[in-house]
């Protein structure tokens, strides 16, 4: 979902930025007719290539966005898709007075949960 503040934000700003650049790259056509210039194929061909490698860094960085997002749901977990899973109680042995008994969930993976502290 989109936040419509931002999104505000940046259509006024993305848009004043782009023709700022638009403009810059107009002003730049005058210089192919006019006599008062010498130039190489050498010179327009490394003129462009800057500003298109330039171009696509800024494109890269703005689809870097869409690119987290997709990775980020594609890590979302959910057992809506499979058969619930029944719980039993068993008691554990050793178990510190006043703790309750634990919950041991079985499954194709065997997740135990219970309420003793793990000995690392």
């Amino acid at each position: 979902m989109v936040n419509e503040e931002k999104r505000n934000k940046f259509v006024e700003n993305a848009g004043k930025r782009v023709n700022n650049v638009l403009h810059d790259i107009q002003i730049l056509e005058p210089m192919a007719r006019s006599a008062a210039y010498d130039f190489t194929r050498a010179d327009v061909d490394a003129m462009f290539n800057a500003m298109q490698e330039t171009l696509n860094e800024a494109r890269e960085e703005f689809n870097k966005k869409f690119e987290e997002k997709a990775r980020a749901e594609k890590k979302v977990f959910s057992f809506s898709a499979t058969t619930p899973v029944e719980e039993e109680t068993v008691s554990i042995e050793d178990t510190p007075a006043g703790e309750e008994d634990a919950v041991v969930s079985t499954s194709s993976y065997e997740t135990v949960t219970t309420t003793e502290t793990p000995n690392f």
